[in-house]
């Protein structure tokens, strides 16, 4: 993004309206600067109306993800749900077929879309990653960054669910992953995805009260 467009935004992320004259830097030649502005409002960033410029929607959800500082857009944590679900003392696991965690195997888990609610996140991505629909209960919260050796890999909110009356056929995997039922026993333990098995003993343990916990692990640990 150019530098006038980073000021313009700036400006407009700390007030509700500006007129043209209080946003325009007196160094900025006019033709430069009016292409800026209308450059943005081509992305949908801003609006023009009587006679002053306020951000859009868009341009609200832009600021909220950069930095006041620098205006780069900050790499954030995901929001993700997983779901534990056990059927004859068998769980419902995923193996990923794709980097940052190529053949780890962890409970299914995917990201919210924006808009969407959290239970409906975890009822789709279920039915996405395994064809299979289940009773779910919101059971509780993990927060995890995953290091390999020194480097951040992943960094994600988890809400984790539960689910029973699991209902469907369990469909074949695809390019990305594969849901399969087993446990983690029989799985090699350097495959196992790093706070995997905590979160399973999370559920385990709190039958009734909603947990929260927080994990700063590495690829390397086991658990």
């Amino acid at each position: 993004m150019h530098e006038i467009q980073k000021d313009i935004l700036k400006k407009l992320s700390l007030q509700k309206k500006i007129r043209y004259s209080d946003l325009k830097d007196k160094e900025v030649e006019g033709n430069v600067f009016v292409y800026h502005l209308n450059s943005l409002t081509k992305l949908g960033l801003i609006i023009s109306k009587d006679k002053t410029y306020s951000l859009t929607s868009a341009g609200k959800h832009l600021i909220s993800r950069m930095s006041f500082d620098t205006f780069e857009e900050r790499t954030q944590p995901k929001i993700v749900t997983s779901m534990v679900i056990e059927k004859d003392g068998k769980y419902l696991l995923y193996r990923q077929k794709r980097a940052p965690f190529i053949n780890f195997v962890s409970f299914p888990y995917g990201k919210i879309h924006l808009e969407e609610r959290i239970k409906d996140s975890a009822e789709r991505e279920l039915k996405e990653k395994s064809g299979l629909s289940a009773k779910l209960k919101h059971r509780g919260d993990v927060y995890i960054a995953v290091h390999d050796e020194t480097e951040l890999v992943t960094h994600l909110l988890c809400h984790v669910f539960s689910g029973t009356e699991v209902t469907g056929e369990l469909e074949d995997g695809n390019t990305v992953g594969e849901c399969f039922w087993g446990t983690f026993d029989e799985i090699d333990s350097k495959n196992i995805l790093p706070g995997a098995k905590k979160i399973l003993k999370l559920v385990k343990e709190n039958k009734k009260d909603h947990f929260f916990a927080e994990y700063f692990l590495n690829t390397t640990d086991e658990e």
